[in-house]
C-alpha cells in the first residue's frame, strides 16, 4: 500500500486498507506498484517519517516541490493524501527560484518574518 487508507481516517476496513498493489487507494499491477514505490522513494529520499512524532507535522517537512512531483504520478489522489497527512496541499502555489533552489512564497514570507524579529 502506498498512500492508502480505509473507509475513514482510522478505519481498518475499506478499499485502501491492507491491500497489496494499491497506490492512492487504487488497484495497480505489481509492476506499476513497484514503479510508484521507487519513484516516491526517490522523491522522498531525504525524508524520514518519525513515527514517534505527530505525523501531520512530520509530513509538513516534505517540500512543495516534492509534493508536486508526487502529484504528477498518474494515480495520485489529492483527497486521499490530504486525509492521510492531515493538512491541505496547495499544489498550485507559485514557486520562486533562489540560487538554484525553489521556495514557496509562504516559506519566504515566514523566513522574512522570523528574520525581521
Amino acid at each position: 500500500m502506498i498512500f492508502c487508507l480505509g473507509e475513514g481516517k482510522y478505519e481498518s476496513k475499506g478499499i485502501g486498507y491492507q491491500k497489496n498493489n494499491h497506490a492512492f487507494n487504487k488497484q495497480v499491477t505489481k509492476e506499476r506498484f513497484n514503479e510508484i514505490r521507487d519513484e516516491i522513494e526517490e522523491i522522498l529520499k531525504d525524508f524520514k517519517l518519525d513515527a514517534r512524532k505527530d505525523w501531520s507535522n512530520e509530513w509538513k517537512k516534505v517540500s512543495l516541490e516534492q509534493w508536486k512531483r508526487i502529484a504528477s504520478i498518474s494515480e495520485f489522489d489529492k483527497d486521499v493524501v490530504e486525509k492521510i497527512i492531515d493538512f491541505e496541499l496547495n499544489l498550485d502555489e507559485e514557486m520562486i527560484e533562489i540560487n538554484g533552489k525553489k521556495w514557496s512564497k509562504d516559506t519566504i514570507a515566514e523566513a522574512l518574518r522570523h528574520h525581521a524579529k
